[in-house]
C-alpha cells in the first residue's frame, strides 16, 4: 500500500514498499537538516541528518620559505639545513600531512658530489629507504650537487605523512655528503658573480589532507 502526499494545487509525492514488504518502522529526525546533507539509518530504523566526511581535502596550508643561503663544512653526519623546517597543527588524528619540499641550487667548494637528505617529523626520521646490507647508512632522497663554478638544478620531493596527532608537529630537512667537502644551499660552491652563479630558493611546504 502507498502513501501519497498531494501537493495543494497539483501534482504528488508517493512512497511506496515492496510487495513483500517485512515489518519496519522508520523514525524521522527533527527538522529539515542542512544543505549538502544525507539521511542516515542507524540499522535499528533511526534517522539522522549527516554532513559527508571531507576526505582528501586540503585543510591547511604552512610554508617556510628559505631565501638566504646556507653551507656546512665537511658534514658526515646528518645535520640540520638552517631555515628548513615548518611547523603545523593537525585539526584531527585521521588527517594525513602531505609535505613537499623544493631546493634551490645545491653547490660543493670543489667537483660534483653527492648529497643525502632526511626529513624528519619532530625527532623521526621518515621515508628512508632501506637498509642496503653493508651499512646502516639510510636516507629520505638525495642528489648530485654542482661544483665550485656550475650550479645544480632545482630538488623537488614530497612525502605524505600521518602523524595521528592534534598537537603541534614540526618537519625539518637534513642534510649529508660523503666527501671531504663543503656544500651549499640555494648557491653554487663559487662566490663569483656572473651567469653560473646566480642564487636560489627553496621551500618546504605541509598542507593537512583530511582523512
Amino acid at each position: 500500500m502507498a502513501l501519497r502526499l498531494n501537493g495543494s494545487s497539483s501534482g504528488y509525492v508517493e512512497l511506496d514498499v515492496p510487495a513483500a514488504a517485512g515489518s519496519h518502522t522508520l523514525t524521522l529526525p527533527d527538522g529539515g537538516g542542512s544543505s549538502g546533507q544525507y539521511l542516515q539509518t542507524d540499522g535499528s530504523g533511526g534517522l539522522s541528518w549527516v554532513t559527508p566526511a571531507a576526505g582528501g581535502k586540503i585543510l591547511q596550508v604552512v610554508q617556510t620559505v628559505k631565501t638566504d643561503t646556507a653551507a656546512q663544512a665537511t658534514v658526515t653526519t646528518m645535520t640540520d639545513i638552517p631555515g628548513m623546517s615548518v611547523a603545523i597543527t593537525p585539526s584531527s588524528t585521521s588527517s594525513k600531512v602531505l609535505v613537499r619540499i623544493g631546493l634551490g641550487v645545491i653547490g660543493t667548494a670543489t667537483n660534483e658530489r653527492g648529497v643525502t637528505f632526511t626529513l624528519l617529523r619532530n625527532s623521526t626520521a621518515i621515508g628512508l629507504g632501506d637498509d642496503p646490507g653493508n651499512s646502516n647508512e639510510r636516507a629520505t632522497f638525495a642528489t648530485q650537487a654542482g661544483d665550485s663554478t656550475y650550479m645544480e638544478g632545482g630538488v623537488f620531493y614530497e612525502f605524505l605523512d600521518s602523524p595521528a596527532t592534534t598537537s603541534e608537529v614540526t618537519y625539518k630537512l637534513q642534510w649529508q655528503t660523503f666527501s671531504n667537502t663543503n656544500i651549499y644551499l640555494n648557491r653554487s660552491g663559487s662566490s663569483t658573480t656572473g651567469e653560473w652563479n646566480k642564487s636560489g630558493s627553496s621551500t618546504i611546504t605541509a598542507m593537512e589532507v583530511a582523512g
